[in-house]
């Protein structure tokens, strides 16, 4: 009777068996990719609110340095210039829309007041409002959808 079990020995899986796992990895996928692609945008937001919190340091730090030079504060007229040197980002000095992934730029006109543009990943744009006069920088981002 042994014998007869041995030779009845399967040498590979089902194909029913293959067709299970493969829906089930299909399940698991469904469920497990818009969780992870919610956490990567979380991940980007956290990011780019980061930068706009180093802008808001940034410009109380030149305001502190012209009362200091010159008696008054004032926040830069264009608050991108606060950056010496950035890592895994783009800052671009001239007005406009960023057209680059993660690239920064300012822009006075293009939604009716001075804002701070970024270009996210998944190439929507985000933008902060700033006011230099009031000293403002909104905490919330808007999205930009006049391209």
């Amino acid at each position: 009777m042994m014998d007869y079990l041995k030779d009845k020995k399967k040498n590979g899986f089902s194909l029913i068996e293959l067709v299970m796992v493969m829906v089930i990895l299909g399940i698991l996928a469904s469920v497990a990719i818009p969780k992870m692609t919610n956490v990567l945008d979380k991940a980007e937001l956290r990011a780019e609110q980061a930068v706009v919190n180093q802008i808001w340091a940034g410009c109380e730090q030149y305001a502190n340095d012209k009362l200091l030079e010159i008696g008054n504060e004032t926040w830069p007229y264009h608050p991108l210039t606060i950056f010496n040197r950035t890592r895994n980002m783009i800052i671009t000095l001239d007005l406009g829309i960023p057209d680059q992934d993660n690239e920064w730029q300012f822009d006075l006109t293009t939604v009716g007041e001075p804002a701070i543009f970024h270009r996210r990943k998944n190439n929507e744009i985000w933008y902060y409002t700033y006011d230099s006069t009031n000293f403002e920088l909104a905490e919330t981002p808007i999205e930009f959808i006049g391209q």
